[in-house]
């Protein structure tokens, strides 16, 4: 009998993540559910395979390299991963003097070296799915940000703007860095989201971002317009594209939006 198919989600431990996880399993795959809380991965993994679906914990934080690298020496052995959802992501608060250098560490940094550390794990045709958000739209950027992210090519060129970007927020802790934090690290999680789509593009990988709209998660606030399964339909339909299907892009609701 064939090993169901692997999928790994970040973030897995509630909202967004939790949701997606799910589905994943009980649509007949493997899951490993990653998350930095381990008592809270571990409830949700004992709650799916109490409900006789396929599921293990995977210990990640996104803001460790060495606990990025040991969940990837984790997988060296074993199946390829055919779907990687990268889900988790913060939003500071205004009163937080570091949430400028928290953000973009969780929500660039961390996917950056956990995408570059799987890829080689990942199985021809898999499907990576980066969940983002239309506040990273570049129109919504000041002028001088948007011209940053936009000549940005590669790795090193991201984590270099989002370290001068917070650099300059540490130095005037100007009012409202919080927000155009999240914007700033959304806008440059889409340019990861292009450039692996072309490196991955030979092994027949696609790779896109999906924005799940404003959703009633912890993150999003009880007055969010859409609730957590509306929010995690369309990041699954990412992860369900036929093998000719569109790579590179950014969706919401399985329709394609502006960068």
């Amino acid at each position: 009998m064939a090993a169901p198919p692997l999928a790994l989600v970040t973030g897995a431990n509630r909202g967004l993540g939790q949701a997606v996880a799910e589905a994943l399993a009980r649509g007949g795959h493997r899951v490993l559910l990653a998350g930095r809380r381990a008592g809270e991965v571990a409830r949700e993994v004992d709650r799916l395979v109490a409900a006789g679906l396929d599921a293990a914990p995977l210990p990640l934080d996104l803001c460790d390299p060495d606990s990025i690298d040991a969940a990837a020496a984790s997988r060296q052995r074993g199946p390829a991963v055919e779907v990687l959802v990268l889900n988790a992501g913060v939003y500071g608060q205004e009163s937080d003097r570091s949430a400028a250098r928290r953000t973009l560490a969780t929500n660039l940094v961390g996917p950056i070296r956990l995408a570059a550390a799987v890829a080689p794990r990942l199985a021809s045709g898999a499907r990576v799915v980066l969940v983002s958000s239309a506040m990273g739209e570049l129109a919504a950027l000041p002028a001088a940000w948007r011209r940053e992210v936009e000549r940005a090519r590669d790795d090193a060129e991201l984590v270099a703007v989002a370290d001068r970007f917070v650099a300059t927020v540490e130095a005037q802790r100007e009012p409202g860095a919080a927000t155009l934090s999240y914007r700033l690290s959304k806008a440059l999680l889409n340019r990861l989201v292009r450039r692996l789509a072309v490196d991955l593009a030979p092994r027949g990988i696609l790779v896109n971002a999906v924005c799940p709209g404003w959703v009633r998660t912890d993150m999003g606030g009880s007055n969010a317009s859409r609730s957590i399964e509306e929010g995690a339909r369309g990041i699954l339909l990412a992860t369900r594209l036929k093998r000719d299907g569109p790579t590179g892009e950014f969706f919401r609701d399985g329709k394609p939006i502006a960068w």
